[in-house]
């Protein structure tokens, strides 16, 4: 697939609702009728993630306001079949079946582009937050409400204090020796676990140090202009080494998000890498102990601070839907309306500009991060920063394999050839 730059964002303006129905030269007429004002009308299926935070009666009390509002709309929340629970396995399912959902939160995949309304022609999605960066050959198919932050590590002040350490660690260099000192202390040092989370956490310790000479290093990787076996080979050998020492659960692969994400809350590890949607559920939390974040060190330019960014709870809207218009206007109030976004953000815990919220002390040092940052973040995902269809299922059982005696540079390979094979 050929990526191209976007070029410039669309003033902020509220589309007005005979604007948003007013789609026919577009493809997407609305079946409800050829009245532009009274098209918004129908129950809009929103297929979304269920997570610790997200949970169903969230999402329920979320839409609410809308459906309120909106009399002749009702919203059907529907909730991922596949066994692995992601919205992004049960779409080429919902699919095969000829039964998409109208809106999908939470869904990065880019094999279903070709299914997605095209929302370039909305001004309110077009000023959504890293709009640019979620544009795919100058087209627009994700909307965000907010900003996340990728490469955090939380750890747990108890264990530090007791393992002697007093400050985060500000190279990797510090951070191994810092695990040393953890295990020493009684401690896991690491928490990590199976499904997703593998890969996950890899890119979030190591996205740091892949932008390091190039903040746009995921465009240049999605045009096959980068080598993960050079960019990220000595990264992924330090993470082999902390497997080997034990300073990572060599069982982990059995252990799922939830759990990981509870034991760490238990104070069975002491440090967590993870997205900023963690906060919340920190917050929510009852613990003995204290939780800090600092973000994860470079390799080798630790003294440049250096976060990986990605937008924040991104909708899409199917372009089979019958329900064009209500499905719009549902997706425009939840990016847009105040009440809505703000909720959103405390929940998963994204940040936007304009939508301040007091969550936690946690939550606070998240922001200050980010804004140290801005002047040198990595964007990751989305748009035509976004990888090839499949890179983090290929990438996650090769590092997955780390687990099970396989050799990094031999795993690395493997995922560069698999890049080369796809079409560009």
């Amino acid at each position: 697939m050929t990526r191209s730059r976007a070029i410039g964002v669309v003033g902020a303006t509220v589309l007005a609702l005979s604007v948003i129905t007013g789609c026919g030269s577009g493809g997407f007429e609305s079946a409800e009728g050829s009245d532009p004002t009274s098209g918004a009308t129908g129950t809009v299926r929103m297929l979304v993630n269920i997570t610790p935070n997200l949970t169903q009666s969230y999402w329920r009390g979320l839409v609410a306001p809308f459906e309120k509002a909106n009399p002749g709309i009702k919203v059907a929340i529907d909730t991922p079949t596949s066994s692995d629970g992601a919205v992004d396995t049960t779409l080429p399912q919902l699919l095969a079946a000829g039964n998409p959902p109208d809106v999908v939160e939470g869904s990065h995949s880019a094999k279903v582009i070709p299914y997605l309304r095209d929302l370039s022609e909305l001004p309110w999605a077009a000023a959504a937050p890293m709009a640019d960066a979620q544009r795919l050959d100058g087209h627009l198919y994700d909307v965000a409400i907010g900003q996340q932050a990728q490469s955090l590590i939380f750890y747990n002040k108890t264990a530090f204090a007791k393992a002697g350490i007093s400050t985060p660690p500000k190279s990797m260099r510090e951070l191994t020796a810092d695990m040393a000192k953890l295990k020493t202390a009684g401690y896991l040092p690491m928490q990590t676990a199976g499904e997703w989370v593998t890969q996950a956490q890899v890119m979030m310790l190591f996205d740091a140090t892949l932008t390091a000479d190039d903040p746009n290093w995921f465009l240049q990787a999605a045009d096959g202009k980068r080598k993960l076996s050079k960019d990220l080979g000595p990264s992924l050998a330090l993470y082999k080494s902390w497997l080997d020492k034990g300073y990572l659960d060599k069982n982990a692969l059995g252990t799922k998000y939830p759990e990981a994400e509870s034991d760490f809350l238990a104070g069975k590890s002491a440090m967590y890498p993870m997205g900023c949607w963690f906060v919340a559920a920190e917050h929510q939390a009852k613990k003995n102990f204290d939780v800090g974040v600092f973000a994860a060190p470079q390799l080798t330019s630790p003294s440049t601070p250096r976060l990986a960014v990605t937008p924040g709870a991104n909708y899409r809207i199917f372009k089979a839907g019958k329900h064009q218009s209500a499905a719009a206007k549902l997706v425009q109030f939840l990016t847009t309306d105040h009440t809505a976004v703000e909720s959103q953000l405390r929940q998963d815990t994204s940040f936007r500009t304009g939508y301040p919220y007091r969550l936690s002390p946690l939550a606070d040092q998240v922001q200050g991060l980010l804004d140290s940052s801005k002047d040198s973040q990595a964007i990751v995902g989305g748009g035509e920063y976004q990888m090839p269809a499949g890179f983090e299922d290929e990438e996650n059982k090769e590092i997955q394999s780390l687990y099970t005696g396989a050799d990094p540079g031999s795993a690395l390979k493997n995922v560069d050839n698999w890049l080369k094979a796809q079409p560009k």
